[in-house]
Protein backbone atom coordinates (compact mmCIF):
# COMPACT_ATOMS: atom_id res chain seq x y z
CA UNK A 1 0.00 0.00 0.00
CA UNK A 2 2.58 2.56 1.00
CA UNK A 3 4.40 2.61 -2.98
CA UNK A 4 6.34 5.71 -1.97
CA UNK A 5 7.94 4.69 1.03
CA UNK A 6 11.56 3.73 1.46
CA UNK A 7 12.69 0.41 1.55
CA UNK A 8 10.26 -0.84 -1.12
CA UNK A 9 12.30 -3.66 -2.02
CA UNK A 10 14.86 -3.96 -3.44
CA UNK A 11 16.16 -6.21 -6.66
CA UNK A 12 18.69 -8.98 -5.72
CA UNK A 13 21.57 -11.24 -8.47
CA UNK A 14 18.65 -13.39 -8.86
CA UNK A 15 16.05 -11.53 -9.50
CA UNK A 16 14.46 -11.93 -5.90
CA UNK A 17 12.96 -9.02 -4.18
CA UNK A 18 14.07 -8.47 -0.25
CA UNK A 19 14.49 -5.78 2.11
CA UNK A 20 17.97 -5.52 3.26
CA UNK A 21 18.53 -4.84 7.02
CA UNK A 22 19.98 -1.63 5.95
CA UNK A 23 17.11 -0.27 4.76
CA UNK A 24 14.85 -1.87 7.71
CA UNK A 25 16.84 0.15 10.50
CA UNK A 26 16.76 3.74 8.20
CA UNK A 27 13.34 3.15 8.31
CA UNK A 28 12.93 2.74 12.10
CA UNK A 29 14.32 5.88 12.88
CA UNK A 30 12.51 7.73 9.96
CA UNK A 31 8.97 6.14 11.06
CA UNK A 32 9.57 5.75 14.59
CA UNK A 33 6.78 7.17 15.67
CA UNK A 34 4.63 5.01 13.56
CA UNK A 35 6.04 2.00 15.19
CA UNK A 36 6.59 3.35 18.64
CA UNK A 37 2.53 4.07 18.75
CA UNK A 38 1.95 0.35 16.99
CA UNK A 39 4.54 -0.93 19.57
CA UNK A 40 1.97 0.53 22.47
CA UNK A 41 -1.08 -0.87 20.94
CA UNK A 42 0.69 -4.40 20.60
CA UNK A 43 1.13 -3.69 24.38
CA UNK A 44 -2.14 -5.46 24.81
CA UNK A 45 -0.96 -8.48 23.48
CA UNK A 46 0.93 -8.80 26.51
CA UNK A 47 -2.57 -9.36 28.50
CA UNK A 48 -2.58 -12.48 26.26
CA UNK A 49 0.72 -13.70 26.77
CA UNK A 50 0.46 -13.26 30.48
CA UNK A 51 -3.00 -15.48 30.84
CA UNK A 52 -1.39 -18.32 28.80
CA UNK A 53 1.47 -18.78 31.26
CA UNK A 54 -0.15 -17.89 34.50
CA UNK A 55 -3.16 -20.03 33.72
CA UNK A 56 -0.68 -22.85 33.43
CA UNK A 57 2.16 -21.86 35.44
CA UNK A 58 -0.33 -21.56 38.65
CA UNK A 59 -0.67 -25.37 38.33
CA UNK A 60 2.41 -25.74 39.91
CA UNK A 61 1.35 -23.28 42.94
CA UNK A 62 0.69 -26.09 45.46
CA UNK A 63 -1.66 -23.04 47.58
CA UNK A 64 -3.88 -22.69 44.14
CA UNK A 65 -4.58 -26.69 43.66
CA UNK A 66 -5.23 -26.76 47.07
CA UNK A 67 -7.75 -24.09 47.86
CA UNK A 68 -9.35 -25.10 44.30
CA UNK A 69 -8.71 -28.98 43.69
CA UNK A 70 -9.10 -31.83 46.00
CA UNK A 71 -6.25 -34.32 47.79
CA UNK A 72 -4.78 -37.33 45.56
CA UNK A 73 -2.81 -39.78 47.34
CA UNK A 74 -1.10 -36.99 49.47
CA UNK A 75 -0.78 -34.64 47.34
CA UNK A 76 -3.29 -31.50 46.31
CA UNK A 77 -4.68 -31.86 42.55
CA UNK A 78 -6.40 -29.81 40.22
CA UNK A 79 -9.32 -31.81 38.49
CA UNK A 80 -8.45 -32.58 34.88
CA UNK A 81 -12.20 -31.05 33.91
CA UNK A 82 -10.76 -27.95 36.52
CA UNK A 83 -7.70 -27.27 33.85
CA UNK A 84 -9.93 -27.60 31.70
CA UNK A 85 -11.84 -25.24 32.12
CA UNK A 86 -9.68 -22.74 33.25
CA UNK A 87 -7.05 -23.31 30.61
CA UNK A 88 -9.94 -23.04 27.68
CA UNK A 89 -12.08 -19.97 29.06
CA UNK A 90 -10.25 -17.29 27.67
CA UNK A 91 -9.58 -18.80 24.32
CA UNK A 92 -13.44 -19.48 24.45
CA UNK A 93 -14.11 -16.06 25.74
CA UNK A 94 -11.66 -15.21 22.79
CA UNK A 95 -13.61 -16.45 20.05
CA UNK A 96 -16.32 -14.51 20.80
CA UNK A 97 -14.42 -11.31 21.51
CA UNK A 98 -12.39 -11.28 18.15
CA UNK A 99 -15.59 -11.75 15.93
CA UNK A 100 -17.50 -9.41 17.83
CA UNK A 101 -14.48 -7.10 17.72
CA UNK A 102 -14.68 -7.19 13.58
CA UNK A 103 -17.67 -5.38 13.54
CA UNK A 104 -16.97 -2.93 16.59
CA UNK A 105 -13.26 -1.85 15.35
CA UNK A 106 -15.00 -1.05 11.70
CA UNK A 107 -17.52 1.05 13.34
CA UNK A 108 -16.38 2.49 15.67
CA UNK A 109 -12.35 2.66 15.28
CA UNK A 110 -9.13 0.89 16.08
CA UNK A 111 -9.28 3.34 19.42
CA UNK A 112 -12.54 3.08 20.65
CA UNK A 113 -12.72 -1.01 20.30
CA UNK A 114 -9.64 -1.02 22.10
CA UNK A 115 -10.59 1.13 25.01
CA UNK A 116 -13.47 -0.45 25.08
CA UNK A 117 -11.88 -4.27 25.26
CA UNK A 118 -9.64 -2.97 28.46
CA UNK A 119 -12.81 -1.62 30.62
CA UNK A 120 -14.08 -5.36 30.47
CA UNK A 121 -10.54 -6.50 31.09
CA UNK A 122 -10.52 -4.35 34.46
CA UNK A 123 -13.80 -5.24 35.58
CA UNK A 124 -13.08 -9.44 34.30
CA UNK A 125 -9.61 -9.32 36.43
CA UNK A 126 -11.51 -7.89 39.46
CA UNK A 127 -13.20 -11.28 39.38
CA UNK A 128 -10.24 -13.59 39.26
CA UNK A 129 -8.83 -11.66 42.28
CA UNK A 130 -11.36 -11.80 44.57
CA UNK A 131 -12.66 -15.84 43.19
CA UNK A 132 -13.04 -18.15 45.90
CA UNK A 133 -14.70 -21.12 44.04
CA UNK A 134 -13.77 -22.54 40.88
CA UNK A 135 -16.79 -21.03 38.76
CA UNK A 136 -16.17 -17.53 40.22
CA UNK A 137 -13.01 -17.98 38.50
CA UNK A 138 -14.20 -19.74 35.72
CA UNK A 139 -16.48 -16.55 34.77
CA UNK A 140 -13.88 -14.00 35.21
CA UNK A 141 -11.47 -15.55 32.83
CA UNK A 142 -14.42 -16.12 30.38
CA UNK A 143 -15.22 -12.07 30.65
CA UNK A 144 -11.33 -11.44 30.57
CA UNK A 145 -11.11 -13.89 27.35
CA UNK A 146 -13.90 -11.33 25.28
CA UNK A 147 -10.92 -8.64 25.86
CA UNK A 148 -8.13 -10.89 25.03
CA UNK A 149 -9.71 -11.40 21.57
CA UNK A 150 -10.42 -8.37 21.01
CA UNK A 151 -6.80 -7.10 22.04
CA UNK A 152 -5.06 -9.22 19.34
CA UNK A 153 -7.42 -8.29 16.26
CA UNK A 154 -6.91 -4.77 16.82
CA UNK A 155 -2.91 -4.75 17.50
CA UNK A 156 -2.43 -7.11 14.42
CA UNK A 157 -5.11 -4.65 12.26
CA UNK A 158 -3.39 -1.11 13.41
CA UNK A 159 0.09 -2.22 12.78
CA UNK A 160 -0.38 -2.99 9.78
CA UNK A 161 -2.18 -0.70 8.81
CA UNK A 162 -0.36 2.71 10.02
CA UNK A 163 3.78 1.13 9.01
CA UNK A 164 4.99 1.62 5.86
CA UNK A 165 6.00 -1.64 4.05
CA UNK A 166 9.54 -1.97 5.19
CA UNK A 167 8.20 -2.38 8.96
CA UNK A 168 5.06 -4.29 8.30
CA UNK A 169 6.96 -7.19 9.35
CA UNK A 170 8.68 -5.78 12.29
CA UNK A 171 5.66 -4.12 13.47
CA UNK A 172 2.84 -6.90 12.98
CA UNK A 173 5.65 -9.83 14.42
CA UNK A 174 5.89 -7.38 17.65
CA UNK A 175 2.57 -8.89 18.45
CA UNK A 176 4.26 -11.85 18.90
CA UNK A 177 7.07 -9.95 21.15
CA UNK A 178 4.91 -8.67 23.04
CA UNK A 179 3.32 -12.11 23.87
CA UNK A 180 6.21 -13.48 24.31
CA UNK A 181 7.50 -10.58 26.92
CA UNK A 182 3.55 -11.63 29.15
CA UNK A 183 4.77 -14.89 28.99
CA UNK A 184 8.37 -14.28 30.58
CA UNK A 185 6.40 -12.20 33.05
CA UNK A 186 3.93 -14.16 34.19
CA UNK A 187 6.72 -17.30 34.54
CA UNK A 188 8.66 -14.56 36.86
CA UNK A 189 5.47 -13.99 38.86
CA UNK A 190 4.42 -17.35 39.28
CA UNK A 191 8.30 -18.23 40.25
CA UNK A 192 7.82 -15.96 43.11
CA UNK A 193 4.59 -16.32 44.30
CA UNK A 194 4.15 -20.02 43.75
CA UNK A 195 6.02 -21.16 46.82
CA UNK A 196 3.58 -18.99 49.10
CA UNK A 197 1.25 -20.52 51.40
CA UNK A 198 -1.60 -18.11 51.92
CA UNK A 199 -4.23 -16.66 48.73
CA UNK A 200 -1.37 -13.84 47.68
CA UNK A 201 0.53 -17.24 45.65
CA UNK A 202 -2.16 -16.89 42.84
CA UNK A 203 -4.27 -13.56 43.94
CA UNK A 204 -1.44 -11.50 43.46
CA UNK A 205 -0.60 -12.66 39.99
CA UNK A 206 -4.36 -12.33 39.00
CA UNK A 207 -4.00 -8.67 40.27
CA UNK A 208 -0.79 -7.52 38.19
CA UNK A 209 -2.80 -7.91 35.19
CA UNK A 210 -4.46 -4.99 36.02
CA UNK A 211 -1.20 -3.12 35.25
CA UNK A 212 -1.57 -3.17 31.38
CA UNK A 213 -4.86 -2.18 30.97
CA UNK A 214 -4.50 0.71 33.09
CA UNK A 215 -1.84 1.92 31.00
CA UNK A 216 -2.99 1.42 27.39
CA UNK A 217 -6.17 3.73 29.15
CA UNK A 218 -3.91 6.24 30.43
CA UNK A 219 -2.47 6.90 26.67
CA UNK A 220 -5.24 5.84 24.37
CA UNK A 221 -6.21 9.77 24.07
CA UNK A 222 -3.07 10.13 22.32
CA UNK A 223 -2.94 7.59 20.08
CA UNK A 224 -3.24 8.27 16.20
CA UNK A 225 -6.95 6.74 14.82
CA UNK A 226 -5.60 4.30 11.89
CA UNK A 227 -5.50 6.33 8.66
CA UNK A 228 -6.97 3.31 6.13
CA UNK A 229 -9.96 3.19 8.91
CA UNK A 230 -10.18 7.21 8.72
CA UNK A 231 -10.54 7.12 4.72
CA UNK A 232 -13.26 4.35 4.96
CA UNK A 233 -15.23 6.46 6.81
CA UNK A 234 -14.54 9.35 4.35
CA UNK A 235 -12.52 11.70 6.82
CA UNK A 236 -9.56 12.63 5.06
CA UNK A 237 -8.89 15.33 6.55
CA UNK A 238 -8.22 13.04 9.75
CA UNK A 239 -6.93 10.52 8.13
CA UNK A 240 -3.96 13.19 6.99
CA UNK A 241 -3.48 14.35 10.22
CA UNK A 242 -3.05 10.98 11.81
CA UNK A 243 -0.32 10.30 9.09
CA UNK A 244 1.64 13.53 10.36
CA UNK A 245 1.64 12.63 13.75
CA UNK A 246 2.46 9.37 12.55
CA UNK A 247 6.17 11.01 11.28
CA UNK A 248 5.23 10.41 7.75
CA UNK A 249 6.72 13.35 5.76
CA UNK A 250 4.72 13.44 2.10
CA UNK A 251 1.48 12.89 3.57
CA UNK A 252 -0.58 13.79 0.63
CA UNK A 253 1.55 10.76 -1.35
CA UNK A 254 0.62 8.22 1.67
CA UNK A 255 -2.97 9.39 1.40
CA UNK A 256 -3.07 9.16 -1.68
CA UNK A 257 -1.65 5.32 -2.30
CA UNK A 258 -4.55 4.57 0.95
CA UNK A 259 -7.54 6.17 -1.34
CA UNK A 260 -6.24 4.23 -4.33
CA UNK A 261 -6.46 1.03 -2.21
CA UNK A 262 -9.39 1.78 -0.74
CA UNK A 263 -11.33 2.71 -4.68
CA UNK A 264 -9.91 -0.68 -5.97
CA UNK A 265 -11.28 -2.82 -3.35
CA UNK A 266 -14.49 -0.93 -3.13
CA UNK A 267 -14.88 -1.65 -6.99
CA UNK A 268 -15.00 -5.48 -5.99
CA UNK A 269 -17.84 -4.98 -3.98
CA UNK A 270 -20.42 -2.17 -3.57
CA UNK A 271 -21.59 -3.44 -0.22
CA UNK A 272 -20.59 -3.21 3.45
CA UNK A 273 -17.95 -5.69 4.26
CA UNK A 274 -18.97 -8.89 5.66
CA UNK A 275 -17.78 -12.32 7.42
CA UNK A 276 -19.10 -14.18 4.29
CA UNK A 277 -17.24 -11.79 2.03
CA UNK A 278 -14.04 -13.58 3.38
CA UNK A 279 -15.10 -16.78 2.18
CA UNK A 280 -15.88 -15.31 -1.26
CA UNK A 281 -13.52 -15.02 -4.42
CA UNK A 282 -9.98 -14.24 -4.25
CA UNK A 283 -10.85 -13.47 -0.41
CA UNK A 284 -11.15 -16.84 0.11
CA UNK A 285 -7.48 -17.88 -0.54
CA UNK A 286 -6.28 -15.27 1.61
CA UNK A 287 -8.48 -16.15 4.28
CA UNK A 288 -7.10 -19.80 4.07
CA UNK A 289 -3.63 -18.75 4.49
CA UNK A 290 -4.65 -16.34 7.54
CA UNK A 291 -6.46 -19.05 9.45
CA UNK A 292 -4.00 -21.64 8.38
CA UNK A 293 -0.86 -19.78 9.45
CA UNK A 294 -2.79 -19.83 12.92
CA UNK A 295 -3.62 -23.80 12.56
CA UNK A 296 -0.11 -23.80 11.98
CA UNK A 297 1.50 -22.37 14.85
CA UNK A 298 -1.10 -24.22 17.36
CA UNK A 299 -0.38 -27.97 15.49
CA UNK A 300 3.36 -27.80 16.41
CA UNK A 301 2.61 -27.75 19.82
CA UNK A 302 3.41 -24.40 21.38
CA UNK A 303 0.25 -24.41 23.57
CA UNK A 304 2.39 -27.46 25.67
CA UNK A 305 5.94 -26.35 25.51
CA UNK A 306 5.20 -22.89 26.09
CA UNK A 307 1.96 -23.22 28.85
CA UNK A 308 2.69 -26.12 30.00
CA UNK A 309 6.57 -26.52 30.44
CA UNK A 310 6.69 -25.81 33.98
CA UNK A 311 4.26 -27.93 34.97
CA UNK A 312 5.60 -31.02 32.46
CA UNK A 313 9.05 -30.14 34.31
CA UNK A 314 7.47 -30.72 37.55
CA UNK A 315 6.04 -34.13 36.37
CA UNK A 316 9.35 -35.51 34.54
CA UNK A 317 10.83 -35.32 38.45
CA UNK A 318 12.70 -32.53 38.96
CA UNK A 319 12.05 -30.05 41.92
CA UNK A 320 9.79 -26.94 42.39
CA UNK A 321 12.45 -24.42 42.28
CA UNK A 322 14.14 -26.17 38.91
CA UNK A 323 10.55 -26.44 37.55
CA UNK A 324 10.00 -22.24 37.64
CA UNK A 325 13.55 -21.73 36.62
CA UNK A 326 13.63 -24.28 33.60
CA UNK A 327 10.18 -22.16 33.01
CA UNK A 328 11.20 -18.86 33.25
CA UNK A 329 14.42 -19.96 30.41
CA UNK A 330 11.54 -20.87 28.04
CA UNK A 331 10.18 -17.56 28.24
CA UNK A 332 13.85 -15.93 28.03
CA UNK A 333 14.91 -17.48 24.80
CA UNK A 334 11.61 -17.03 23.12
CA UNK A 335 11.72 -13.48 23.54
CA UNK A 336 15.63 -13.50 22.41
CA UNK A 337 14.63 -15.65 19.58
CA UNK A 338 11.64 -13.08 18.47
CA UNK A 339 14.35 -10.35 18.69
CA UNK A 340 16.55 -11.82 16.05
CA UNK A 341 13.56 -12.83 13.72
CA UNK A 342 13.69 -8.91 12.83
CA UNK A 343 17.04 -9.47 11.34
CA UNK A 344 15.44 -12.59 8.79
CA UNK A 345 12.05 -11.50 8.27
CA UNK A 346 12.32 -8.92 5.06
CA UNK A 347 16.31 -10.32 4.26
CA UNK A 348 15.09 -13.86 4.38
CA UNK A 349 11.31 -13.34 3.92
CA UNK A 350 8.43 -15.25 5.64
CA UNK A 351 7.93 -18.23 3.73
CA UNK A 352 11.44 -19.93 3.89
CA UNK A 353 11.23 -18.71 7.99
CA UNK A 354 8.01 -20.16 8.67
CA UNK A 355 8.86 -23.17 6.46
CA UNK A 356 12.29 -24.33 7.87
CA UNK A 357 10.85 -23.43 11.22
CA UNK A 358 8.27 -25.85 11.30
CA UNK A 359 11.17 -27.87 10.18
CA UNK A 360 13.45 -27.44 13.15
CA UNK A 361 10.58 -27.95 15.70
CA UNK A 362 9.65 -31.32 14.35
CA UNK A 363 13.21 -32.27 15.23
CA UNK A 364 13.34 -31.12 18.75
CA UNK A 365 9.56 -32.58 19.24
CA UNK A 366 11.08 -35.82 17.96
CA UNK A 367 14.06 -35.72 20.51
CA UNK A 368 11.67 -35.38 23.50
CA UNK A 369 9.53 -38.44 22.19
CA UNK A 370 12.81 -40.15 21.67
CA UNK A 371 14.31 -39.39 24.72
CA UNK A 372 11.51 -39.76 27.16
CA UNK A 373 11.54 -43.87 25.47
CA UNK A 374 15.43 -44.68 25.84
CA UNK A 375 16.26 -45.64 29.20
CA UNK A 376 18.61 -43.45 31.22
CA UNK A 377 19.96 -43.17 34.43
CA UNK A 378 19.18 -40.22 36.62
CA UNK A 379 17.66 -37.18 35.52
CA UNK A 380 19.81 -37.03 32.29
CA UNK A 381 16.89 -37.83 29.83
CA UNK A 382 14.87 -35.06 32.07
CA UNK A 383 17.21 -32.79 31.17
CA UNK A 384 17.81 -33.14 27.34
CA UNK A 385 13.97 -33.05 27.50
CA UNK A 386 14.50 -29.99 29.57
CA UNK A 387 16.85 -28.30 26.78
CA UNK A 388 14.79 -29.17 23.66
CA UNK A 389 11.77 -27.39 25.28
CA UNK A 390 13.85 -24.74 25.63
CA UNK A 391 15.84 -24.35 21.93
CA UNK A 392 11.73 -25.04 20.97
CA UNK A 393 10.59 -21.79 21.97
CA UNK A 394 13.68 -19.79 20.53
CA UNK A 395 13.14 -21.29 17.80
CA UNK A 396 8.98 -20.84 17.51
CA UNK A 397 9.77 -17.24 18.68
CA UNK A 398 12.37 -16.79 15.57
CA UNK A 399 10.43 -18.19 12.70
CA UNK A 400 6.88 -19.55 12.97
CA UNK A 401 5.86 -17.61 15.76
CA UNK A 402 6.23 -14.03 14.27
CA UNK A 403 5.82 -14.82 10.78
CA UNK A 404 2.33 -16.15 11.47
CA UNK A 405 1.35 -12.82 12.62
CA UNK A 406 3.39 -11.00 9.79
CA UNK A 407 1.63 -13.37 7.17
CA UNK A 408 -2.15 -12.80 8.73
CA UNK A 409 -2.20 -8.98 8.59
CA UNK A 410 -0.64 -8.78 5.14
CA UNK A 411 -2.59 -11.19 3.10
CA UNK A 412 -5.68 -9.99 4.10
CA UNK A 413 -7.59 -6.94 2.00
CA UNK A 414 -7.86 -3.58 3.55
CA UNK A 415 -11.57 -3.83 3.47
CA UNK A 416 -11.79 -7.47 4.81
CA UNK A 417 -8.76 -7.07 7.04
CA UNK A 418 -10.01 -6.99 10.86
CA UNK A 419 -12.55 -9.36 9.50
CA UNK A 420 -9.79 -11.64 8.27
CA UNK A 421 -8.04 -10.81 11.44
CA UNK A 422 -10.69 -11.95 13.50
CA UNK A 423 -10.94 -15.31 11.62
CA UNK A 424 -7.08 -15.91 12.30
CA UNK A 425 -7.58 -15.11 16.03
CA UNK A 426 -10.72 -17.46 16.00
CA UNK A 427 -8.82 -20.42 14.49
CA UNK A 428 -5.97 -19.87 17.40
CA UNK A 429 -8.95 -19.94 20.11
CA UNK A 430 -10.65 -23.15 18.70
CA UNK A 431 -6.58 -24.59 19.11
CA UNK A 432 -6.85 -22.78 22.12
CA UNK A 433 -9.33 -24.97 23.41
CA UNK A 434 -9.02 -27.88 22.08
CA UNK A 435 -5.02 -28.53 22.65
CA UNK A 436 -5.69 -27.74 26.60
CA UNK A 437 -8.62 -29.81 26.89
CA UNK A 438 -6.09 -32.72 25.52
CA UNK A 439 -2.76 -32.05 27.50
CA UNK A 440 -3.90 -32.48 30.96
CA UNK A 441 -5.92 -36.00 30.15
CA UNK A 442 -2.30 -37.06 28.53
CA UNK A 443 0.03 -35.44 31.02
CA UNK A 444 -2.03 -35.82 34.24
CA UNK A 445 -0.71 -38.73 36.57
CA UNK A 446 -4.03 -39.90 37.31
CA UNK A 447 -5.10 -39.95 33.48
CA UNK A 448 -2.90 -40.95 30.53
CA UNK A 449 0.38 -40.06 31.99
CA UNK A 450 2.26 -40.12 28.79
CA UNK A 451 4.87 -37.46 29.40
CA UNK A 452 7.68 -36.84 27.12
CA UNK A 453 5.83 -39.39 24.76
CA UNK A 454 3.62 -36.51 23.75
CA UNK A 455 6.41 -35.36 21.61
CA UNK A 456 5.61 -38.18 19.25
CA UNK A 457 1.81 -36.53 18.46
CA UNK A 458 2.81 -33.21 18.09
CA UNK A 459 5.45 -34.19 15.41
CA UNK A 460 2.99 -35.77 13.72
CA UNK A 461 1.11 -32.74 13.54
CA UNK A 462 3.62 -30.29 12.80
CA UNK A 463 4.73 -33.04 9.61
CA UNK A 464 1.43 -32.97 8.13
CA UNK A 465 1.29 -28.55 8.41
CA UNK A 466 4.84 -29.00 6.56
CA UNK A 467 3.46 -29.83 3.93
CA UNK A 468 0.38 -27.48 3.98
CA UNK A 469 3.30 -24.88 4.60
CA UNK A 470 5.00 -25.58 1.57
CA UNK A 471 2.32 -25.39 -1.26
CA UNK A 472 -0.24 -22.68 0.47
CA UNK A 473 2.39 -20.09 2.44
CA UNK A 474 3.67 -17.52 -0.15
CA UNK A 475 6.05 -14.94 0.14
CA UNK A 476 4.60 -11.17 1.30
CA UNK A 477 7.54 -9.46 1.95
CA UNK A 478 8.79 -6.15 0.43
CA UNK A 479 5.20 -6.22 -1.28
CA UNK A 480 2.68 -3.44 -0.53
CA UNK A 481 -1.15 -4.12 -0.43
CA UNK A 482 -1.84 -2.76 -3.88
CA UNK A 483 0.51 -5.07 -5.13
CA UNK A 484 -0.58 -8.10 -3.10
CA UNK A 485 -4.58 -7.52 -4.13
CA UNK A 486 -3.07 -7.55 -7.93
CA UNK A 487 -1.22 -10.50 -7.01
CA UNK A 488 -4.18 -12.23 -5.16
CA UNK A 489 -6.68 -11.49 -8.11
CA UNK A 490 -4.40 -13.01 -10.33
CA UNK A 491 -4.07 -16.33 -8.87
CA UNK A 492 -0.68 -16.46 -8.95
CA UNK A 493 0.52 -19.69 -7.72
CA UNK A 494 2.25 -19.77 -4.18
CA UNK A 495 5.99 -20.11 -5.36
CA UNK A 496 5.68 -17.61 -7.70
CA UNK A 497 4.76 -15.04 -5.01
CA UNK A 498 8.67 -14.08 -4.67
CA UNK A 499 9.66 -13.20 -8.33
CA UNK A 500 6.30 -12.26 -9.68
CA UNK A 501 6.57 -9.02 -11.69
CA UNK A 502 10.23 -8.74 -11.39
Amino acid sequence: MWDELPGRAKETGNGRSLVGNKETWNAVKEYKKALLWASFVALSAIMWGYDVLIGAGLLSSPKFRQDFGYEYKGAWVLQAKWQIAFNTASSVGGFVGCLAMGYIADHFGRRLALGAACCVSCAAIFAQVFANQNGVLLLGKLLNGLSLGSYLTISSSYAAEVCPIVLRGLSTSGVNLFMGIGQLIANGVVKACGSRTDRYAYRLPFALQWIFPAIILCGLYWCPESPVWLVRQNRDDDAARSLARLSYKDVDSALAVIRTTNIHENELSDQAASYADCFKGTDRRRTEIAMGAFAVSQLTGCVFIIGFSTYFFELAGLSNDNAFSLGLGVGVLGIVGNMFSWFFINSVGRRPLFLWGCCGLLLLLLLVGILDVVPSKGNGNVWGQSICMIIFNCVYFLSVGPIAWALYAEVSSSRLRSRTVGLGIVVQNLFGVLIPTVIPYLLNPDEANLKGKIGFIFAFTTAVSIVWVFFRIPETAGRSFDELDAMFAARVPTRRFRDYGR
